[in-house]
């Protein structure tokens, strides 16, 4: 019966008392070689481990200071009968007479230890017959603390020799030591009962602090010299199973079984797999048999790869290279089961019938890589798979016998590792009916990455453990543990490992079960894994050339690109009714809404597959088209995620546009193609200015569109690309900075226009220039207007080969635009009117001094002025030096007024398309280092160097030079 914890402390106190005095008796005694008095005060020290009413730590620490004490008495019977003093035969029948259990079992395992350790000693009498006497102590504590000692005095005098005879053999020490340990264990698993049924949980903690003992015969079995494979496959493992087996101890076979993983060598465990997964499938049905197998797989998969470090580098960068190969190959195989199963066909982008243009909106939807495979499966059947092809097969025939078995990553392919556990962890599912589904994924998890670690080419095995996974998973569809936290988290290793492990993406497209198994996961684990896909196309830059692996790829992403039904966000398809207002203000609310985070969210993972867009390449320039059309099916899904997606597909559109004008002479009927390609960028950038609303991004784009459009000399379409911007600029953007932007965009891109005949450069600069001029504020009109002049003054192509470059540049003559008919097919460009140059700079000046606040005009007088200098300097003939005088002398005579704070004390102007131009002293100083560089362009007039127009000599500065205090 157990007391109360004071008491027990009370009793262990006493007993270590006891022992101390007897210790010193004893080492009296010895010292006086006075061994019969010595053997009496051990006895009464050993006496003290008879008792019962210690818990298993309170007589640890006593068994340790009697354990001590022997010591001593070992040192002395060794060296009493090397020295003929006693002799330990006699001494070893002496002991038995001793008159309780304990001390006499205690006293003549001491001696009979020390007896073992002399030549010609009879070991395996003395190790029967202690093992025989031993068994007279039942008690669970006293006996394995009495064995344990039996176990750690022998360990060092086993005999290990072959041949048989008294002094013993290897297989005797085999059998002792295995009899010590199912003896050990009965006392363990008897430790159970003892007690009340109250204090179950107390002894169930006892037991595990007790386990180290039994654990250490396992660990003297593994260290016994000469111990082969052979003894480990038909004593040693046979023995230790039927025990675990036979005990139905839970917490006896987890621990033992994970001993045996532990403690024993790798090769011993590549070739017992067989026997020791079978017993894992018979043990009690609480054991977590999932803990076990994993430990044994992840303990090999370690050794597979320690071994594989260690090899010849050369022969593992081969064994790797022919791994590459065979994979390279079977991934080849199954996209051309694809290929001919499925439909595509690499269309060229020509122009596209009346009924095409129509259905643009709506195409039909091409089967994808994946459901083309899954259609030709039957259902899986787990079956144990084929070692090897043929060609491996008759190979591995050839070798010669007694040669070394070949190794890939320091597996012996004479060992059919995930075979063996494959065939038993199907048979140990089938068998224990009771493992969970939590259990059963954790197994297939640790089956995938042993099969991605040492069969990283045989995708068969990675395709059969998803098969058998569906197949549970459908099983355990209406069980609640399906959806538990670490099922959930399984699935998504298993989902997750062989992205991580290949090195390309698209290899996922060549394992028929992948797709069929992720889409029975749930949104959280479907989006995790389209975020890994996503994050390994990019990070290894995997380039998708195909048509069937576009569609492949993003089918396995389409949980983020199109709305889930069992999403818990809300769905941002078609979240605002056909034709609301485009302003800023429509969505800002949302930004207060619960779902911020959400959309936040969605716009980082839109941004990542916009880049992967632009890894998708093909050399054939019609593939490439291809593959933005399938692309541009599956974003059209996606709602609001347009706004992140399209422009990815119009960039790389419009480089596509570039790649056939680059290889105009070599591809057929391009211009043609390149159209195709150019209303395909209109249709998505319509999309974007009007169904999810993105109009500054839109008219961005609609340039960049006219620009692709102009290179490749189209001129209707530029036409059209810059109309669509103005309508965007009128019907969308309202903002009046978001205006001045967009209007500056306007004018940069028109200003580089070449392809445009007279009236339609015409009409697009004028109606340009005539929305600068109708901003809301008069800062924006005047930097509009100033900008607008540049529409007619479009720079000449560069000079000739032949012609003089040092020649000075005459001013250059006006152009008339032509006003026949038949002249109506002349080219605008170069445009240059300096006329209406001159009439924008001066409506500038005159809108700025329309300006309220003095500072914001002489902020515009300064920016107009560098235009002045820009066209003086380009030689425009209207643009005469004496209006650059007169603007200088304004600007002189106002700069005083904005520089005195107590007139304009912190005056501060408006933002302009310059930030930080704001303030006097900026203002001051933007005008000083005009001033500067008029001063240099007169000195080099002045002169002759550089190509400089002689008309700088006409411009007046010095008095503004005066005044500014800038010497000459």
């Amino acid at each position: 019966m157990a007391l109360p914890p004071q008491e027990e402390g009370k009793m262990l106190s006493e007993a270590l008392n006891t022992v101390k005095i007897q210790v010193q008796q004893m080492k009296r005694h010895l010292e006086s070689d006075q061994l019969m008095d010595a053997l009496k005060s051990a006895s009464l020290m050993l006496a003290e481990l008879r008792t019962s009413s210690l818990s298993p730590k309170q007589y640890y620490e006593l068994y340790m200071a009697v354990f001590d004490a022997l010591r001593h008495l070992s040192n002395y019977l060794y060296d009493a009968h090397m020295q003929s003093r006693h002799h330990l035969a006699d001494l070893y029948e002496l002991v038995q007479y001793a008159g309780n259990i304990i001390p006499r079992l205690y006293l003549m395992i001491t001696v009979g230890s020390v007896y073992m350790s002399i030549p010609d000693a009879p070991v395996k009498e003395i190790m029967k017959d202690m093992m025989e006497m031993s068994r007279g102590v039942l008690h669970p504590i006293r006996g394995l603390f009495l064995r344990h000692y039996l176990s750690g005095q022998t360990r060092d005098h086993l005999p290990v020799g072959s041949e048989p005879g008294p002094a013993g053999n290897l297989q005797d020490s085999i059998a002792f030591v295995l009899t010590n340990f199912i003896e050990m264990n009965k006392l363990w698993v008897r430790l159970q009962h003892q007690g009340h049924s109250r204090d179950r949980e107390k002894r169930e903690m006892e037991r595990r602090e007790l386990r180290i003992l039994v654990g250490t015969n396992l660990v003297r079995l593994s260290q016994l010299d000469g111990v082969d494979l052979e003894m480990y496959q038909k004593t040693i493992l046979p023995s230790i199973l039927e025990q675990v087996v036979n005990c139905k101890d839970v917490i006896a076979q987890e621990y033992l079984m994970e001993v045996v993983i532990q403690v024993f060598t790798d090769e011993f465990h590549l070739h017992t797999l067989g026997p020791f997964l079978s017993a894992t499938a018979q043990l009690h049905p609480k054991v977590n048999i999932k803990q076990i197998v994993i430990s044994l797989i992840d303990r090999l998969a370690s050794y597979a790869a320690r071994e594989a470090e260690s090899e010849d580098p050369e022969e593992t960068k081969r064994q790797e290279e022919a791994a590459a190969r065979r994979l390279a190959e079977k991934v080849k195989m199954q996209k051309a089961r694809v290929r001919e199963n499925g439909a595509y066909r690499a269309a060229s982008p020509t122009s596209p019938t009346a009924s095409e243009v129509d259905a643009w909106a709506a195409p039909p939807t091409p089967a994808t890589a994946t459901s083309t495979v899954e259609s030709d499966k039957s259902s899986i059947e787990p079956q144990t798979p084929t070692t090897a092809t043929s060609e491996e097969s008759l190979g591995k025939g050839k070798e010669k016998e007694g040669s070394p078995v070949r190794k890939f990553r320091g597996i012996p392919q004479d060992v059919q590792l995930f075979e063996v556990f494959w065939k038993q962890v199907v048979e140990l599912i089938k068998a224990r009916p009771d493992l969970s589904i939590q259990d059963i994924t954790a197994l297939f998890v640790s089956l995938t990455n042993l099969s991605l670690s040492c069969y990283p080419d045989r995708l068969e095995y990675v395709d059969q453990v998803l098969g058998f996974a569906a197949e549970k998973i459908k099983e355990y569809a209406d069980s609640p543990d399906l959806h538990t936290q670490q099922t959930i988290s399984n699935l998504a290793s298993l989902l997750v490992a062989p992205i991580n492990s290949y090195q390309s993406v698209l290899t996922l497209l060549a394992i028929p079960n992948y797709v069929p198994l992720l889409n029975k996961q749930l949104f959280s684990t479907r989006r995790s894994i389209a975020h890994s896909i996503v994050s390994s196309v990019l990070k290894n830059e995997t380039i998708i050339e195909a048509p069937e692996d576009v569609d492949g790829v993003l089918e396995l992403c389409h949980v983020l690109i199109k709305d889930q039904t069992d999403s818990a966000a809300p769905a941002v398809n078609g979240q605002q009714p056909a034709g609301a207002g485009a302003g800023p203000g429509v969505r800002d609310p949302r930004r207060q809404g619960p779902y911020f985070m959400e959309r936040e969210e969605m716009a980082e993972e839109q941004g990542w597959i916009a880049r992967m867009v632009h890894l998708f390449r093909s050399e054939s320039l019609d593939v490439q088209f291809e593959l933005l059309q399938i692309a541009r099916r599956h974003f059209e899904l996606g709602g609001e995620r347009m706004r992140f997606t399209f422009p990815a597909l119009i960039t790389s559109s419009i480089k596509l546009c570039r790649r056939y004008k680059n290889r105009e002479s070599e591809e057929a009927e391009w211009e043609t193609k390149v159209s195709t390609i150019l209303k395909f960028v209109r249709q998505l950038t319509s999309i974007l200015a009007t169904t999810v609303e993105a109009p500054n991004i839109a008219l961005r784009l609609f340039l960049l569109s006219a620009q692709i459009a102009d290179e490749c000399g189209f001129e209707d379409l530029a036409y059209d690309f810059y109309v669509q911007a103005f309508s965007v600029y009128e019907d969308s953007i309202s903002e009046s900075r978001a205006q001045l932007q967009a209007i500056t965009l306007i004018i940069g891109t028109l200003a580089g226009a070449k392809v445009f005949n007279v009236d339609n450069f015409d009409t697009l600069i004028t109606k340009a220039a005539l929305h600068g001029a109708k901003l809301l504020k008069k800062s924006h009109q005047a930097t509009a207007v100033g900008l607008a002049s540049h529409l007619w003054w479009q720079e000449a192509p560069p000079p000739a080969d032949g012609e003089a470059d040092g020649a000075e540049k005459p001013p250059v003559s006006e152009k008339v635009a032509p006003k026949e008919d038949g002249e109506a097919t002349v080219k605008a460009y170069p445009h240059q009117d300096s006329k209406r140059v001159l009439e924008c700079l001066q409506k500038s000046l005159r809108i700025a001094n329309s300006a309220i606040e003095e500072i914001v005009t002489v902020q515009l007088y300064c920016d107009t002025l560098d235009q002045y200098l820009y066209y003086l300097d380009r030689g425009a003939p209207a643009v005469a030096p004496k209006f650059v005088n007169s603007l200088v002398e304004l600007i002189t005579s106002s700069i005083d007024n904005i520089s005195s704070p107590d007139v304009h004390p912190s005056q501060r102007a408006p933002p302009g398309l310059i930030e930080g131009v704001q303030t006097p002293e900026m203002i001051t100083k933007h005008f000083r280092n005009t001033l500067l560089y008029i001063q240099r362009r007169k000195y080099a007039a002045s002169e002759g160097t550089g190509n400089v127009d002689s008309r700088w000599d006409e411009v007046d500065v010095v008095g503004a030079l005066l005044k500014m205090g800038i010497g000459r």
